[in-house]
C-alpha cells in the first residue's frame, strides 16, 4: 500500500496538546527518524483544508440582491450582533410626535411614538392595521395622550369600577402599549389613567337678552362652604356683566359673580358685596373664574391664580332660587356678551391645588381631580352642549338635576375653552 500524506502538518512536539487531535507519521520526512517524522492534524488544519462553498440567497435566505447571486460569509449581519447588546433600529424606531392628533398606520408597527405636546393628544387606531400590530406611546409633554378606536376597531379595555374611561396616559412620562388581540381588536397596557372629556361645545350669549335658565338649585342655601368654577370668553367687556346669578331681584341674601369693570369682579353673598380688582381682561380670551368660600373666608381666582380674599357672612337663604347663567335673575337687564363653558358648583371649599388643576384644563376636570366629579360635594356641572352634541335648547346638568334651558336665542357653539 503506497504511503499518502497531508501537506502543511505541524510537528507533534514532545507532549501532545489538547488541540492535537490526530497524530500521524510522515514517512517522507526522515529528518527526525529514518522511519519518518510524527506530526499532528489540528482543528485549524481541518478548517483550513475544508472547501468553502458560497451560500445562495435562494437557499431559504434572502437579501436585496438577486436570489441567484452567490454570497460569501452570508450571516445575520452587524445590525443583529449590535442589537444583541444594545437597542438598535433593527428592532424598533423611536418617532417624535409634536402635534395633538395622529392616526396610526401599519408603518407604525414596532415603533415607540413619543408625544411632546403640552395640550391633550389624541391617537386613533384605524381598522385594517397589519396583523400582530404593536406599538408603544409615551407622554413626554404635559398633554395627556388618549387612544381612541376608529371606525371598525375595538379597544377591549379593562375599566376600573367608578371610572368612565381608562384609555389615556396616567401623566407625564407615562407609557401605554397598544397590543393586537385579533383583527381590529386591541388592548391597552401600561401606565393608564382616566381619559379627558371631549370638550366640543360651549354657549354663545349675545349680550342683549340671551341667558341660561337653570331653575331652583335646591339645598344650596343650607351649606357653609361653596366653590364655583367656569370659563368665560368675552366678546365685549362692559360694566356690570353678570356671570353667575342665584336669587331673585336685589334681595340681600342673593348670590352673584359679576364683571364690574374690565379690571374688577364683584362677588355678592348673603348681603356682602366684595369687589376684587386685577389686571384688565381682554376680549377673545378664555379665562377661568373660580370662587372659593370657606365659611366666612372668600378667595377669588383667575386661571388658577388667587387675585384677592375677603370676609363674608355665610351662604344666603335665597341663594338657589331662579339660578341663571349670563344675566341677572330678577330682571331682564345686564347680560353677558361672549361665551361661557364648563360651569360647576361644589358644596365644599376646593384647595388651591384643585383650583389650579381644573383651571389649567377644563376637559380634564375628572382626571385632574381623581374622579372628583363623582364626589358628593359636586352639586352641579353644566357642560354646555357636550352632553347634547350641541343640539336642541336643553343644557344637561352632568351631576345634579338642574338641567338648563337656552333662552332668547342663546346657542351652542364650537368655540370652546382650551
Amino acid at each position: 500500500m503506497a504511503n499518502k500524506k497531508l501537506s502543511s502538518l505541524d510537528a507533534l512536539g514532545a507532549t501532545p496538546a489538547v488541540g492535537d487531535i490526530i497524530p500521524i507519521t510522515d514517512v517522507s520526512d526522515t529528518t527526525g527518524s529514518s522511519n519518518g517524522t510524527t506530526k499532528k492534524v489540528t482543528v485549524a488544519n481541518l478548517v483550513a483544508a475544508a472547501p468553502q462553498g458560497d451560500l445562495l440567497a435562494a437557499n431559504n435566505l434572502s437579501d436585496v440582491a438577486s436570489a441567484g447571486t452567490s454570497r460569501t460569509n452570508l450571516g445575520l449581519g452587524t445590525a443583529a450582533t449590535t442589537a444583541s447588546t444594545a437597542y438598535s433600529p433593527a428592532f424598533f424606531t423611536t418617532v417624535a410626535e409634536s402635534s395633538t392628533t395622529r392616526t396610526l398606520s401599519s408603518s407604525d408597527n414596532g415603533k415607540v411614538i413619543v408625544c411632546s405636546n403640552s395640550s391633550a393628544v389624541t391617537i386613533t387606531i384605524p381598522s385594517g392595521l397589519t396583523a400582530g400590530f404593536y406599538c408603544k406611546l409615551v407622554q413626554l409633554g404635559t398633554g395627556k395622550v388618549t387612544i381612541l378606536a376608529g371606525s371598525g376597531t375595538t379597544i377591549q379595555n379593562f375599566i376600573p369600577s367608578g371610572s368612565a374611561a381608562y384609555n389615556s396616559t396616567a401623566g407625564q412620562y407615562a407609557a401605554i402599549e397598544i397590543v393586537t388581540t385579533s383583527s381590529n381588536n386591541y388592548i391597552l397596557a401600561g401606565e393608564r389613567g382616566v381619559g379627558p372629556f371631549a370638550n366640543e361645545w360651549s354657549i354663545s350669549l349675545d349680550g342683549t337678552n340671551d341667558y341660561i335658565a337653570c331653575g331652583n338649585v335646591t339645598g344650596i342655601n343650607s351649606i357653609s362652604n361653596l366653590t364655583t368654577s367656569l370659563w368665560v370668553n368675552f366678546d365685549v367687556i362692559g360694566t356690570d356683566q353678570p356671570i353667575l346669578i342665584g336669587g331673585e331681584g336685589s334681595s340681600s341674601n342673593n348670590f352673584w359673580v359679576q364683571l364690574y369693570t374690565s379690571g374688577s369682579l364683584r362677588y355678592h353673598n348673603n348681603g356682602n358685596t366684595d369687589t376684587i380688582t386685577f389686571s384688565a381682561l381682554s376680549t377673545g380670551t378664555w379665562y377661568n373664574f373660580t370662587t372659593v368660600q370657606s365659611g366666612t373666608n372668600l378667595s377669588f381666582y383667575i386661571d388658577g391664580n388667587i387675585k384677592g380674599t375677603a370676609t363674608v357672612s355665610g351662604i344666603g337663604s335665597g341663594w338657589g332660587t331662579s339660578f341663571t347663567i349670563g344675566k341677572w335673575a330678577g330682571g331682564n337687564y345686564n347680560h353677558l356678551d361672549g361665551y361661557i363653558d364648563e360651569v360647576a358648583l361644589w358644596s365644599s371649599a376646593l384647595s388651591s391645588a384643585n383650583v389650579s388643576a381644573i383651571s389649567s384644563a377644563p376637559i380634564d376636570l375628572k382626571a385632574d381631580l381623581g374622579n372628583y366629579d363623582q364626589s358628593s360635594t359636586l352639586l352641579n356641572w353644566w357642560r354646555n352642549g357636550d352632553n347634547n352634541s350641541g343640539t336642541g335648547t336643553g343644557v344637561t346638568d352632568n351631576k345634579g338635576s338642574n338641567d338648563g334651558v337656552l333662552a332668547n336665542g342663546a346657542s351652542f357653539t364650537s368655540t370652546t375653552a382650551p
